[in-house]
């Protein structure tokens, strides 16, 4: 009489225990991955906050350590790249002004050594000149025009009206002790008007460069949003709720990685097509500064006007002497940093727009099973139905809402100021922006109808035909615990038959 009750216990314990524990592998995993402590992860199925399964092994706090996680890995990737960017841009920076001001202190010296010269030679110099005093007042002349184009070229007159005509016709008129203004002296003029231009080019270079250092590291600083920390998870983690899903092989689709990505970078890709635009005008700018305003070229006329004027006599016989050209080994160098400089803008063009590739490519394991038609869309494993977003804030993307960054907005108000100011200086008309004219409705559609599988198909590939004759899931499956064999349901059935069984066999 007892042995029936006696297996009606056993049964109810043993089915107890199969279905009491059902997220069992879903806990080993996330201790495997250090994702938190076990007591996060539930005994059974039920409905979770984040992600968008209906029922499943993730709880509110299991989701709050995939955040930690996504958004811990998202900024050790970026940061990287980030980091890069600046230093590159940095080091530009100080190599450039630092070529400048060298090139610029290097020619005076060459100046004070073609005095000394020319004084060793006293029968080249007019008769007043030849002594030692008249030499070293020169010599000091020199080194304050120097000085004092190094001054212009870095801004530190408050006197807005000083001009390089000023600087060097004060030279001209202390060298001869002229005491009325000089008319007349065109080729002073000309070497004044060449070395200003190209001392505003090199100066607004140098301003721009400095904003691009400002501008990157503040890039480098930036944080995600939370709505793409929400992506970032339902891409990564939401698919380990389900325990039906072997999480190895829940590959992301390529094209929902790369959506969700760009969702979150909108702020540093709505940058990036400014950034392009800026790189080139300073391109143009650099090569102007090297051809057609030769930073070199003017600095070597200065070297004659200061040679010429030392041998002259008055001010008509300055423009008389031929054009005496020194020997000057920083040219090369400079010349270098010139180059160089415009071979970095170059790959500042589109820099951040390859990044949402680069980072789905560190997530997404080649080796890891599946394909673009079986793989993790965010719901359910099935195929990904949406088109790639475009870059930046006013582009829709179906993963996430869109939000900008207020630090980085007012570096981009920032940006395109210099860009506008760099069109006038180069005289290129804008370009026109291109205009986004997306219908989010039209970003995703319905999956076609499967064809059928014909009899013809017999490759030995298991992959393929995973990919191809499995049916995807809908991207809103229904509650696959209501089919489940070991499901409360179908227990709580199982028991009510041993139950009417036990009733008969008592009576």
């Amino acid at each position: 009489m007892f042995l029936p009750i006696v297996f009606l216990l056993i049964n109810n314990w043993f089915f107890a225990e199969s279905y009491s524990d059902t997220c069992s592998n879903v806990r080993q995993l996330y201790l495997n991955m250090a994702l938190g402590s076990p007591k996060d992860v539930p005994y059974s199925l039920q409905a979770g906050v984040l992600c968008p399964v209906s029922r499943g092994c993730c709880t509110a706090e299991m989701e709050k350590s995939f955040a930690k996680r996504v958004k811990r890995d998202f900024a050790s990737a970026s940061r990287v790249y980030f980091q890069h960017v600046y230093n590159l841009v940095k080091t530009r920076s100080e190599h450039f002004e630092m070529s400048i001001e060298r090139y610029i202190l290097h020619n005076a010296r060459i100046s004070l050594q073609s005095c000394s010269l020319l004084h060793s030679n006293e029968t080249q110099l007019p008769i007043n000149t030849s002594n030692d005093i008249h030499l070293d007042n020169h010599k000091q002349r020199v080194m304050d025009v120097y000085g004092n184009i190094s001054h212009y070229f870095n801004r530190v007159y408050v006197n807005k009206d000083i001009s390089i005509r000023r600087i060097l016709k004060k030279f001209v008129n202390d060298s001869l002790a002229v005491r009325k203004r000089l008319k007349g002296t065109s080729c002073i003029n000309d070497i004044a008007d060449r070395l200003e231009a190209a001392l505003n080019a090199a100066w607004l270079i140098k301003e721009n460069l400095k904003f691009g250092r400002s501008l990157f590291g503040s890039i480098k600083q930036w944080r995600v949003s939370d709505s793409c920390v929400d992506s970032l998870v339902e891409m990564s983690y939401c698919s380990m709720c389900n325990p039906n899903h072997i999480f190895q092989f829940t590959k992301p689709c390529s094209k929902y990685c790369v959506n969700v990505q760009k969702g979150c970078l909108a702020p540093v890709l709505q940058i990036s097509s400014k950034v392009t635009e800026w790189s080139r005008l300073l391109q143009s700018l650099l090569q102007d500064l090297q051809h057609n305003n030769s930073l070199q070229q003017s600095i070597s006329d200065l070297n004659h006007l200061v040679h010429s004027t030392l041998l002259s006599e008055s001010v008509d016989d300055i423009c008389s002497h031929e054009a005496y050209y020194f020997n000057d080994p920083s040219k090369g160098i400079l010349e270098y940093h010139l180059t160089t400089l415009s071979e970095e803008l170059e790959r500042l063009e589109h820099v951040f727009d390859t990044l949402p590739y680069q980072l789905c490519d560190k997530i997404q394991d080649p080796s890891q099973p599946g394909s673009e038609t079986h793989c993790w869309n965010g719901t359910a494993m099935s195929t990904y139905n949406c088109h790639i977003a475009e870059n930046g804030l006013y582009a829709p993307n179906p993963t996430q809402r869109v939000l900008g960054d207020p630090m980085l907005s007012n570096q981009e108000s920032r940006l395109k100021e210099l860009i506008a100011m760099l069109y006038e200086h180069t005289g290129v008309a804008p370009s026109p922006t291109p205009q986004i004219d997306i219908n989010p409705e039209d970003m995703c559609w319905d999956p076609p109808p499967r064809l059928p599988v014909t009899s013809d198909d017999n490759d030995d590939n298991m992959s393929d035909k995973r990919d191809h004759e499995t049916v995807p899931a809908p991207l809103n499956p229904p509650d696959s615990s209501a089919s489940s064999p070991s499901s409360p349901s179908s227990l709580t059935g199982i028991n009510l038959v041993l139950l009417l069984l036990l009733l008969s066999y008592l009576n």
